[in-house]
């Protein structure tokens, strides 16, 4: 019977600072946790680095290349949820790709990181083809991020992406905004290039870009309820866009 080998103490140590975004950073490595994760990442071809688990048949679950026994508790250290799952494992940090789009998503200053990992999902869901961001996003390293993802970010290509970067960008632009002028349920994209400004949770897009003239999309809604949550009102415009395609 073949023995796992069991996580150091001093390893453990090591990798306990990947919880800190500066330490992620430097060694573009993150830990991420549960069969459904790792599952998914697997499906899209992303190989773990190595593999931790508290529970030896947890270990069929996942392809690595190197595969440690950890305790419960030691697991859990390692982890950023409150109550992780008995399995975790060591990736590279999802990297930044820039390519030809038809369809691009900019996120303007989007700060929450289910927000930001669930708009990822759903522009994998309704076939976006390019995600661009605002340096002011959150992390799109962030365990969080990548788990309310379920891994789309290591799917879709993601760049960063200035103001002047994005105004420059040979492309037609909308932003998303409850006062804008054209109702998305009548909106019909056009055959060039096209890409979809949503702005911050608390704020919207920021005033420059509302100021360069852009046209606004709104989403029709009772007057009952003042806005949308940025990541509701992305899965409604990417839904719209999926169908008119």
């Amino acid at each position: 019977m073949h023995i796992i080998p069991a996580l150091s103490k001093a390893k453990i140590s090591a990798l306990l600072k990947l919880r800190q975004k500066k330490f992620r950073q430097q060694t573009h490595l993150v830990i991420l946790e549960g069969k459904r994760l790792l599952s998914q990442l697997a499906e899209y071809g992303i190989q773990a680095r190595e593999l931790y688990i508290s529970d030896e048949k947890d270990k069929t679950y996942i392809p690595a290349t190197e595969v440690f026994s950890i305790s419960s508790a030691e697991l859990k250290r390692l982890c950023d949820s409150e109550h992780p799952p008995g399995i975790a494992a060591l990736f590279d940090l999802p990297a930044p790709s820039r390519i030809s789009f038809r369809t691009a998503l900019y996120l303007d200053g989007v700060s929450d990181p289910g927000n930001l990992g669930t708009i990822f999902r759903l522009a994998t869901a309704f076939g976006i083809d390019q995600i661009l961001l605002s340096d002011d996003c959150c992390d799109v390293g962030s365990p969080k991020v990548i788990r309310a993802s379920l891994g789309a970010v290591y799917h879709i290509p993601f760049a960063i992406c200035d103001y002047q970067q994005l105004i420059a960008m040979d492309a037609q632009k909308y932003y998303l905004d409850m006062h804008g002028d054209i109702v998305l349920s009548s909106f019909q994209p056009g055959k060039t290039a096209n890409i979809f400004i949503l702005g911050s949770e608390a704020h919207g897009i920021s005033e420059s870009l509302k100021q360069e003239g852009i046209p606004g999309l709104s989403i029709e809604m009772s007057s009952a309820m003042e806005s949308l949550n940025v990541a509701i009102s992305a899965g409604i415009l990417c839904h719209h866009l999926f169908v008119k395609r």
